[in-house]
């Protein structure tokens, strides 16, 4: 049987209950932005490892580079991505890779805007509109994934910070497994393409 919050003062108890509500909502949390909640997470650990084991959920915890993660293994649980939106993450994923390189832990790889386009060229992508692009960097930021460093977001020098969520958002071992993944979305493969990021739905 669950015993969750037993022997927690009832302010600890809130803030672990905010905490699974948190993940419940949206499923990625890292310490740079959230750091209250991951070190509640962080505390009561074995309590939310037993809580998400009970419901057939996995949670992650990623002490290297400070972010957790939790996956349900029912699809209807997940948010079902649109191809553009798995070709933005995939493409975010892959300026990760590539900059993270000689970073330290503490240190997110940075890009910009012109970086991203460049990207979707080199791969002949469909590219994104002004609105869609709004509603893409909604989706980044919503899970955790990216934070915009200026505020005009439809400006080619805007930077945007990539949070090492990404690593689970779109998992790949090497830039070469990345570069095959986006290469299913180029133009001779537009239809059918393969959906590459699975995520439950984040609270809009």
């Amino acid at each position: 049987m669950l015993n969750l919050g037993e022997n927690l003062s009832e302010q600890e108890a809130g803030r672990l209950r905010e905490v699974i509500n948190r993940l419940l909502a949206v499923n990625f949390l890292n310490k740079e932005q959230e750091r209250e909640h991951y070190l509640v997470a962080r505390r009561h650990r074995q309590v939310l490892e037993e809580f998400f084991r009970f419901l057939g959920w996995e949670i992650v915890f990623d002490d290297r580079h400070e972010c957790l993660f939790v996956l349900s293994p029912e699809a209807g649980c997940r948010r079902n991505l649109t191809r553009d939106e798995s070709i933005w993450l995939l493409v975010l994923r892959l300026i990760y890779q590539e900059k993270r390189q000689g970073l330290s832990l503490s240190e997110f790889p940075v890009t910009t805007l012109h970086e991203i386009r460049a990207k979707y060229e080199a791969f002949r992508l469909p590219l994104f509109n002004k609105t869609r692009l709004q509603e893409l960097v909604r989706l980044g930021t919503q899970y955790k994934l990216l934070e915009p460093l200026d505020d005009d977001i439809r400006s080619d020098d805007c930077a945007f910070r990539l949070f090492h969520t990404l690593l689970y958002a779109v998992q790949a071992d090497t830039v070469e497994k990345l570069y095959q993944k986006i290469a299913t979305y180029g133009p001779e493969r537009e239809e059918g393409a393969p959906n590459e990021v699975d995520a439950p739905p984040a609270v809009d």
